[in-house]
């Protein structure tokens, strides 16, 4: 049994990189747990637990649903949080509405259902996250900082592949270790 997850992996450009530095500096005396910038990804499906024999049927099929997708561009824009200002949980860079993600989106929704999985109630909210929100001494420099990144384009990336994950959770972190990565031709 594995914990797993189906996601887009988030090449995140030098001048993003230096951004993220940025707000994290800004908030260096928060207590917020940072995701490491190599972990940079989009969620399409977390499946939780999963056992070995579904892992191989999950890979199999992924693999014949994406035959024909074709890749495509996405862009990163504006800074975000969970919840909100008074009870902050999860600090984000957005990613802009995009036709293609939505339809892999809804088509691995489709899959994972016919697999026997639950479908997710909440809409989808493609976002890349930054750090898991412990404590915020200062919430009007959190304020300031959404309200400048707001409207920012961070970065374009090309959408050329999905990875079926493993995700170990430790002490330092979660590691991330690709099951299966499906190149979009």
């Amino acid at each position: 049994m594995k914990r797993t997850f189906i996601a887009i992996k988030i090449p995140v450009s030098k001048q993003t990189a230096e951004f993220i530095q940025d707000i994290k500096s800004e908030l260096r005396n928060d207590k917020i747990n940072w995701v490491e910038i190599f972990q940079m990804h989009i969620t399409l499906y977390f499946l939780g637990d999963t056992e070995d024999e579904m892992i191989e049927k999950i890979s199999y099929h992924l693999g014949e649903l994406l035959k024909n997708q074709t890749p495509f561009k996405l862009n990163c824009k504006g800074l975000g949080l969970f919840k909100n200002l008074s009870n902050p949980r999860v600090l984000w860079l957005g990613i802009e509405e995009s036709v293609q993600l939505q339809n892999l989106k809804t088509r691995i929704d489709g899959l994972m259902k016919n697999l026997g999985f639950e479908i997710e109630k909440r809409a989808f909210k493609p976002h890349l996250t930054l750090g898991r929100i412990k404590y915020i001494k200062d919430k009007e420099k959190l304020k300031n900082l959404l309200e400048r990144y707001n409207d920012f384009e961070f970065q374009e990336f090309k959408i050329d592949k999905l990875i079926f994950y493993e995700s170990r959770l430790t002490s330092d972190g979660p590691i991330y270790k690709a099951i299966k990565e499906i190149l979009l031709n």
